[in-house]
């Protein structure tokens, strides 16, 4: 099953760095006070985007909102949402777990989080995502949730932007488009911040789901210990 592929993520831009200081030799209670005091920093966490067949990107859930109640029809599987879902349940769905069970994870980590959804705070740390596919050239494309595109997976692309510094984008649009019913625009990705991307199935258990969140805490704390001024509070 698609849904236990093995995730791949890997650093782009000037972050490749840090996952060779990961493996430097450090003692023991250096290592744990350094991971200690990069969590102090407050970390906000925006919905990924996900555009889908009969709507655009899901409208945005509050920080009171609750989760959509779980799909009974998945209950055996864990399924994140149904086939039988409209595409815009089925991205909604997975929009909002990944916001909630990424939220839910950070937290546990020891970090104080926020999922944002209104103004954005003038310190502190955002997460950001999207869902992109490949075309057949090997561009990246934003996904669009209910098309026909054949990958069996999406990549999900995850940024970490200093709220401290001026505004820097995930991605803009490609100069050179090429329209596609499949997909979405051809997208270039900012190179200049820290960013992991990750393989998500079509149709993810919320096993995946957690297993992607943890790894993104993983890296987001690697990276806040190997830069610990890095980030404004």
């Amino acid at each position: 099953m698609t849904g236990h592929r093995r995730n791949k993520r890997s650093w782009v831009g000037s972050a490749l760095i840090l996952a060779g200081l990961l493996c430097l030799p450090t003692a023991r209670s250096t290592a744990q006070s350094d991971s200690s005091d990069a969590k102090r920093t407050p970390v906000y966490v925006s919905d990924f985007e996900l555009a889908s067949v009969g709507g655009t990107q899901p409208a945005p859930k509050t920080a009171n909102e609750a989760a959509p109640p779980p799909d009974q029809t998945n209950q055996s599987t864990n399924l994140i949402f149904s086939d039988a879902d409209p595409a815009p349940v089925q991205a909604r769905r997975l929009v909002d777990a990944f916001g909630a069970i990424l939220a839910e994870s950070l937290r546990k980590s020891g970090y104080t989080v926020t999922r944002q959804g209104g103004s954005v705070p003038q310190s502190g740390l955002l997460l950001r995502g999207v869902f992109a596919e490949p075309d057949q050239e090997n561009r990246i494309r934003r996904a669009i949730l209910g098309t026909a595109a054949p990958g069996p997976s999406y990549t999900l692309y995850v940024g970490a932007f200093n709220l401290g510094h001026q505004d820097q984008p995930l991605y803009l649009p490609a100069v050179v488009q090429s329209p596609d019913a499949r997909y979405g625009p051809v997208i270039t990705l900012n190179a200049y911040i820290p960013m992991v991307k990750f393989d998500v199935p079509k149709n993810p258990t919320e096993e995946d789901v957690r297993k992607i969140c943890g790894q993104i805490v993983s890296q987001l704390t690697a990276l806040l210990t190997q830069n610990p001024n890095a980030v404004s509070r």
